[in-house]
């Protein structure tokens, strides 16, 4: 063997020595990178989703023009609808505020699931704006849920029956730690896009974000 084919072997050696014995396939590297990335979406899609999901009707939200416009639907769903239902589902007898805490104790428990998913979305290959507007529609159904189980508790404590009045506090200050660590991912989901340089998609011109750590 001469010298400088022995020099080649000798490198290539090293290479492999170093490297762990093996070649990297760029393209596996990129299609496993892709995979978590999808992996971490779906599950910040579902934990979006648990926190939506609520004992009661969706709310039919009306915009202000089609209230202009006289376009408001009767069988619509409102808030107040909502709150009647939900106080029916719960049952008679002196257990309904139990049970409020226990449902609401469970939307807490999806919102802090939501919080772990955008942790892990933070850190993906790539952000884009859907993650965000995942995590704003879910800290706008913790708003309104909120408002429901609260709105409902004092319409229990109304008719006489047993009202914890010290959970029911824990419940809306839990809300509100809630609405305020998921202001605070959006807001950091949104400075990971600016800063993303090699994003791909083409980014519209950024409006003014309202204060999603705001309870």
């Amino acid at each position: 063997m001469s010298r400088g084919k022995g020099l080649i072997a000798a490198s290539a050696t090293a290479v492999l020595f170093f490297s762990g014995g093996c070649a990297v396939n760029p393209l596996t590297t990129s299609q496993n990178t892709q995979s978590e990335s999808v992996a971490e979406r779906d599950m910040l899609a579902d934990a979006a989703q648990a926190v939506q999901t609520a004992p009661w009707p969706r709310i039919d939200q009306v915009s202000f023009l089609s209230r202009l416009a006289g376009a408001e639907n009767d069988n619509r769903i409102t808030r107040k609808d909502a709150i009647a239902i939900y106080l029916e589902d719960l049952g008679p007898g002196d257990a309904r505020f139990s049970r409020l805490a226990t449902d609401a104790r469970a939307n807490l428990g999806a919102a802090n699931r939501l919080l772990t998913a955008a942790d892990h979305a933070l850190t993906a290959q790539r952000v884009n704006m859907n993650d965000i507007a995942m995590v704003e529609t879910a800290i706008q159904a913790l708003r309104t849920n909120r408002q429901i189980y609260v709105s409902a508790a004092r319409e229990i404590e109304k008719t006489g029956e047993p009202v914890d009045k010290n959970q029911l506090t824990a419940i809306r200050d839990a809300y509100a730690d809630a609405i305020r660590a998921l202001g605070k991912s959006a807001d950091a989901l949104a400075e990971r896009i600016e800063e993303d340089h090699s994003a791909t998609y083409a980014a519209p011109t950024r409006q003014p974000r309202s204060n999603l750590s705001g309870v």
